[in-house]
């Protein structure tokens, strides 16, 4: 029996099954890919030695987990295909953004053990935090295989599934926030006379260091914000002027755009 069966083989799917090979989660004959695209599946054969599927079907069959890794709008599609093959003793895990437990598991066998998760795109370089539901039939083994493919990614974290848009928009579109005011870091330092290219890495060093600070102080984010703070000093004249360009307003508003679309999927 085959370990995981990956279902869609797009940059997701790509960055978990890098973090699993190279994490020794899974040799490359443990792993199935199935999708529509012929030359991305060529691809990621060449690339990482694992099995290509000629169908979903056929990548379903005879492994242990399932993990659906197709667009929200394709998930029912995939699902009824894959209702014929799938079994209560399989793990279905699925990353498609807005998708229910419910949802999925109307469209599966009885009592399949399903389990969503939104993972976030630094899933790439290993850093990845992921937020993990689960299903009304997801039993410990399905817990443990969920919990244990993610924390291969970066950091995981269960939470009630009535809270995963809320999450999603947050840590799943979080990495788009934090790649904006990069780039608009670096265009505001051009235009002070700062080389581009040093203010690229200035502005990611500057990110990382204070991700740093704020995982591993444990102290409030305010708390660190006052650090840099002095009295009349160039840092409050920059925060007085984000706080008057509403850049703390258009953080409540992106975020609740975000959480509205993901209920619209």
């Amino acid at each position: 029996m085959g370990k995981i069966a990956f279902i869609g083989a797009g940059k997701m799917a790509e960055a978990i099954i890098k973090q699993l090979l190279q994490g020794g989660w899974a040799s490359p004959e443990e792993v199935i890919i199935s999708d529509v695209d012929s030359d991305r599946l060529n691809k990621m054969v060449a690339d990482y030695g694992v099995e290509a599927a000629s169908s979903n079907q056929a990548a379903a069959e005879n492994v242990r987990i399932i993990l659906l890794s197709v667009k929200p709008q394709k998930l029912e599609t995939v699902l009824t295909e894959l209702a014929v093959v799938v079994t209560p003793r399989q793990i279905v895990i699925s990353i498609a953004m807005g998708k229910s437990t419910q949802f999925i598991e109307t469209l599966l066998p009885p009592d399949v053990q399903v389990v969503r998760v939104m993972p976030n795109n630094p899933a790439m370089v290993g850093s990845a935090v992921s937020v993990i539901s689960y299903g009304r039939f997801a039993r410990e083994e399905a817990r443990e295989a969920a919990m244990d493919i993610f924390s291969f990614l970066g950091e995981a974290y269960e939470l009630d599934e009535s809270l995963q848009d809320q999450a999603m928009a947050l840590s799943g579109c979080g990495p788009a926030y934090f790649y904006i005011i990069a780039e608009a870091l670096c265009d505001a330092a051009v235009k002070l006379g700062l080389d581009r290219a040093l203010a690229l890495k200035l502005a990611s060093g500057t990110m990382i260091g204070s991700g740093r600070m704020l995982a591993e102080s444990g102290m409030n984010p305010s708390a660190l914000k006052d650090m840099v703070t002095s009295p009349g000093g160039s840092t409050i004249a920059a925060l007085e002027m984000l706080e008057q360009n509403s850049v703390r307003a258009a953080f409540y508003e992106a975020l609740t755009a975000a959480w509205k679309r993901a209920k619209e999927v």
